[in-house]
């Protein structure tokens, strides 16, 4: 039971690396073969359809910044050398439970859709006692490699992995939203966003939502905000739907286009409903709006077509 939990006080180093990297290259390999992508150490995509190129940056660049973190965070709290293979190896290591996920993912227990509710609730809780496995490799690598322990080394782990989860989020913004967006991120001037404002008034919802899916197009969040319900301004802010769409991105490939010809707009619970196909590079879902009896947003969502 100690060496599934602790085998880093028998394999650390250049051999630990080594396995690791084989695990890493592996998971990357048949996570794209059964569409499962794991951005970050807490969160799984088990519908993941990014390309090859995209699974490999997001599997090894979190490495990369994770045990970066874990070493600098080593040096300043550890009173004795830190060396960096021993870092490197543990943590290396330490992500074998990813390939096991993926691996069970050929399992006849894999949900067909986010619908199949029984598959999906049996899926996440083995998806967590992985999780909980690989967080307890993580903690015992850094511990042995950094010679911690007690408050100190929970402490500065805990730190550690949510400052590495922080940056590893905004490499994937920054440095990798260029690759999975057509045109580069950008918001409008204030002028531009006071001049919709005035017209927003006389529009119906479907000028509304012609507008919405151009400022899509144009990658525009703040003029797709400006259609928003005061309750969506406040949670959704322009920063808040540029992340979203750029997860889109990451999910169904590239935006390619909107399929304006065949929107289906509907009524319920007060509300009216546009459904906007969007195509992507690899999977066709709907923009939903969930325009207000005032005519603004209270609701958007990105969903698969069933």
């Amino acid at each position: 039971m100690k060496w599934l939990i602790n085998p880093f006080e028998r394999i650390a180093g250049w051999q630990a690396l080594f396995i690791g990297l084989i695990a890493m290259t592996l998971t990357v390999v048949i996570g794209k073969i059964n569409h499962i992508a794991f951005d970050g150490v807490l969160i799984v995509n088990p519908w993941a359809t990014y390309n090859f190129s995209l699974f490999f940056a997001m599997q090894f660049v979190h490495f990369f910044v994770l045990f970066l973190t874990m070493w600098l965070a080593g040096v300043c709290f550890s009173k004795t050398k830190v060396r960096i293979i021993d870092i490197a190896g543990t943590m290396a290591l330490a992500r074998v439970p990813l390939l096991l996920m993926a691996i069970i993912y050929f399992l006849p227990i894999t949900p067909v859709s986010p619908y199949d509710i029984p598959r999906v609730v049996v899926l996440y809780f083995a998806f967590i006692s992985f999780i909980a496995w690989m967080i307890v490799l993580m903690y015992n690598a850094y511990s042995v490699s950094c010679h911690l322990k007690g408050v100190k080394s929970v402490v500065s782990f805990v730190g550690a992995l949510l400052v590495a989860e922080i940056v590893y989020k905004l490499v994937l913004v920054f440095l990798l939203g260029s690759l999975l967006t057509n045109v580069p991120l950008k918001s409008v001037s204030n002028s531009d966003s006071k001049e919709i404002v005035v017209v927003a008034e006389s529009l119906t919802i479907l000028q509304k939502t012609g507008n919405i899916v151009k400022a899509f197009e144009r990658n525009d969040f703040e003029a797709v905000s400006v259609y928003f319900d005061e309750n969506m301004k406040k949670g959704l802010p322009p920063s808040g739907l540029r992340m979203a769409w750029l997860q889109v991105n990451m999910q169904y490939g590239n935006f390619e286009k909107a399929d304006m010809d065949n929107l289906k707009e509907i009524s319920a619970e007060g509300y009216d409903i546009i459904d906007v196909p969007f195509n992507f590079q690899n999977e066709k879902i709907n923009l939903r709006l969930a325009f207000n009896k005032d005519g603004d947003i209270g609701g958007l969502f990105f969903l698969p077509i069933n």
